[in-house]
């Protein structure tokens, strides 16, 4: 995703039909570290070891160093507030936990919430570090890749609070929420860990997107089972297959919930749900489902930063069929050369992909007998 300044929002569409477009909802600041400092002096807990509230503003460059040190092992919960604004005039901006990252003593792996709340198992002795990011990683140690005069430049106010626990974090949360809440977070966070959920096997969160457990996870009968109300999450999973094998992707899904109330191919309004092949020259190609767009239209995915390694192609239009399971095949090595045109010789990974941040709207499918199948008929189950 994008900061403001590389967004590029002065679109026609941009104004009042953006806003019907956006989910309607209910903009409730709370104090967050007035209201923790006040329920951690009612409390006296005992698991509590420290705690550090702290602000990332638009200025900061990325670390900031907490003055926390923990050991490895320990656990860390973060709660957050505020957001990183992509345009006031329009409405447009991201959660904090979506921005949000952290890491111990300056190494990976960095931690990434995407919800507003989260708990970092620490890595690492030494001390915690805390920054903000839409996807401005260059690796996965926190190397900045975007300019610092333009990441100075954006428009974000996010305040947390750190706690570092003496033991396991459900543990030390429950014994502050017998004091009371902060505006659901604590609570939020307790039904968070004792969700345990945990990705499809195989599959990762894509760099600088955390949190995928909370969108994608693995039902009983082995279907993928993805659900987003205003996050993003990527995962993938390697598969390198040589496209001189013409290589086939084939999977059923059964889409419940578009996210999308009109056209996907603008930034302001790009919410998707989307399988993708992510190819080993850097660029990937997303199969969607459009409410309004034409199937067999093929566009560059419209936010700036990802225009040149990111294309996307309209498998499925319309209404019909929501709620049912449908099937697709795709020739890969077809669509590659018809619409992309590079120097790649294979295929190196598969994508899932649930965007959902700009109309903050819901989005729900599920996911099954994803494959693909070479010319000598070798079939790789993903």
């Amino acid at each position: 995703m994008l900061r403001a300044s590389a967004l590029g929002l002065a679109l026609p569409f941009a104004g009042p039909a953006l806003r019907t477009a956006q989910a309607a909802e209910q903009s409730v600041q709370v104090d967050i570290v007035s209201g923790i400092k006040d329920l951690i002096a009612k409390a006296s807990s005992a698991e509590l070891l420290a705690t550090r509230a702290f602000e990332l503003k638009g200025a900061d460059l990325p670390w900031t160093d907490l003055g926390l040190d923990a050991a490895r092992g320990q656990q860390v919960t973060f709660l957050l507030g505020g957001r990183m604004w992509l345009s006031r005039e329009h409405d447009l901006w991201f959660g904090p936990g979506l921005v949000f990252h952290a890491r111990s003593r300056g190494l990976q792996p960095m931690y990434n919430p995407m919800l507003d709340t989260g708990t970092m198992p620490v890595s690492h002795d030494g001390p915690i570090e805390v920054a903000r990011s839409a996807a401005e990683w260059t690796s996965e140690d926190g190397v900045l890749g975007t300019p610092e005069d333009s990441y100075k430049k954006a428009d974000v106010e996010i305040t947390g609070v750190a706690l570092l626990w003496r033991g396991d974090a459900a543990v030390g949360i429950k014994s502050l929420l017998a004091h009371g809440d902060v505006g659901g977070l604590l609570k939020s966070e307790l039904a968070r860990l004792e969700r345990r959920a945990k990705l499809p096997a195989g599959w990762s969160n894509l760099l600088g997107f955390g949190g995928g457990q909370e969108v994608f996870n693995q039902a009983a009968d082995g279907e993928i089972v993805c659900d987003t109300t205003g996050h993003v999450s990527i995962i993938e999973r390697p598969l390198p297959v040589p496209l001189t094998s013409r290589p086939r992707l084939a999977w059923r899904w059964k889409i419940d919930q578009l996210p999308s109330v009109v056209a996907e191919d603008q930034a302001a309004t790009h919410d998707y749900l989307s399988i993708g092949v992510k190819f080993e020259d850097g660029q990937d190609l997303t199969y969607i489902w459009s409410e309004h767009l034409p199937e067999g239209k093929v566009f560059r995915c419209p936010l700036p930063a990802w225009t040149a390694i990111e294309t996307h192609m309209i498998v499925r239009s319309g209404k019909a069929g929501l709620g049912t399971w449908q099937a697709h095949e795709r020739d890969i090595a077809a669509d590659y050369a018809a619409h992309i045109g590079g120097p790649a010789k294979a295929i190196s990974k598969i994508w899932l992909l649930a965007v959902a941040p700009f109309q903050r709207r819901h989005g729900a499918c599920r996911y099954a007998d994803i494959t693909v199948t070479t010319s000598d008929n070798a079939v790789h189950r993903v």
